[in-house]
């Protein structure tokens, strides 16, 4: 850019086509106007090429190779430099931009940094609610932790739900902290989040019995409740294994009191308080012991998606980095084909099945990191033997093996499976 003498193009006529990026092929449009320039494709000819290149057929593309060096050949290239122009759009097959879709995704490259650098909160607030609603299952799930492991680096607090303070989706308190939002609540739909808020326009909520009298308990229903205790959203009213004990009676008590109501039955004295309204008297579960740390942590990966607070193997994973030749976040932003690796992380998933061939035992494993980062391993019949025993869900284990790329995502072929500790 600098130099212009240092410019060096792969044949004079490529000039106005390569000038403004210095003489590299670098779009797909490049490709294209290369192949009509120097080889005499037409327009047609040139969109086939780019369709065996976007299909990645190697037979497709043997064929381009032929046509492309000969055609270059009777436009006066010699044999040996137009195989050496043709090596120059080969990395295409793989993958290429064209100019237009470069040009909008640097736009929004640039302005997202900017935002990024400049309102980082107000950032990854919009970040984690597009991801929320964007996809579902496992993706949705990965995206968010990697969007809060994010927050992390950043030193972004991202509280758990509230329920006198989350909106339906994640949102800015004080400034510099997010707030989890009730929608990415397992089980918690719009219409219950609507009764929620409604209710709570008129003032917070002050005990759980509170709470049940003035939403609907509708669409606010006993599996909703559930959800949101578990995820933490109601810890202001009691431990959560307390409230899990006395949900049913509450509810139950209170269903039977509004429909009282609404069918015009009240109390001589309209002063009574709620829990002589209610009869709560013997609603006492104040002595039930709450749940533990990892069954809270368990709670939030069922209800939430993934682990918020802390991780309940942290401490495993730091181990393993002393152990392992790459991070599983390396190998997602890409790797070479065929290399030998030794990664490790928390079994996610372990699907068994049966082969057609010999009838014999193997798996698909999904390992994560603390990140969210998905990585699937493929344990064939003769390793799956040797280590069956240890494939558990929620442990930390080591895969070595190697590297095969499957549409476009690398997957594992184990070899060997580990402990944290040597077996």
């Amino acid at each position: 850019k600098h130099n212009p003498a240092l410019i060096d193009y792969p044949d004079p006529r490529l000039t106005d086509i390569l000038k403004n990026s210095y003489g590299i092929l670098t779009y797909q449009d490049d490709v294209l106007l290369t192949t009509i320039t120097l080889a005499g494709y037409t327009w047609l000819d040139a969109d086939k090429f780019r369709k065996a290149m976007g299909k990645k057929i190697p037979s497709e593309m043997k064929k381009q190779q032929e046509k492309f060096i000969s055609g270059a050949v009777k436009n006066g290239l010699t044999q040996k430099r137009a195989e050496e122009i043709f090596e120059l759009i080969a990395p295409f097959a793989g993958y290429g931009f064209n100019k237009a879709h470069a040009a909008c995704y640097g736009t929004i490259a640039y302005r997202t940094a900017y935002l990024k650098a400049h309102f980082p909160v107000e950032f990854m607030t919009a970040l984690l609610t597009a991801e929320s609603r964007g996809t579902t299952g496992p993706a949705k799930n990965e995206k968010i932790s990697q969007a809060i492991a994010e927050c992390k680096r950043l030193s972004i607090p991202v509280l758990p739900p509230d329920i006198n303070v989350s909106e339906p989706e994640f949102s800015i308190e004080e400034k510099s902290k997010i707030r989890f939002g009730l929608s990415a609540i397992k089980n918690v739909g719009a219409a219950a989040i609507s009764s929620i808020l409604s209710a709570r326009n008129k003032g917070k909520f002050v005990s759980f019995e509170d709470f049940c009298m003035r939403v609907d308990l509708g669409p606010v229903n006993k599996k909703t409740l559930e959800s949101l205790i578990k995820a933490g959203a109601m810890d202001l009213f009691g431990n959560r294994a307390m409230l899990l004990a006395s949900m049913s009676e509450i509810t139950e008590k209170i269903g039977k009191y509004k429909k009282q109501q609404s069918e015009g039955q009240s109390s001589l004295f309209g002063d009574d308080s709620m829990e002589e309204k209610l009869d709560l008297s013997s609603s006492d579960y104040s002595d039930v012991e709450d749940f533990s740390s990892t069954e809270k942590l368990a709670f939030e990966k069922e209800f939430l998606g993934f682990y918020l607070t802390a991780h309940p193997q942290a401490d495993n994973l730091l181990i393993i980095k002393s152990m392992i030749s790459h991070e599983l976040d390396a190998l997602a932003e890409g790797v070479d084909n065929g290399i030998q690796v030794k990664i490790g992380g928390i079994v996610e998933t372990v699907k068994r099945i049966f082969t057609k061939k010999s009838n014999a035992e193997m798996a698909f494993v999904s390992i994560s990191n603390e990140k969210g980062t998905v990585v699937e391993c493929i344990i064939f019949p003769k390793v799956y033997e040797l280590y069956r025993d240890i494939l558990i869900s929620d442990t930390v284990l080591i895969f070595e093996g190697k590297i095969d790329i499957k549409d476009d995502r690398p997957v594992i072929l184990v070899s060997t499976i580990s402990k944290t500790k040597p077996l």
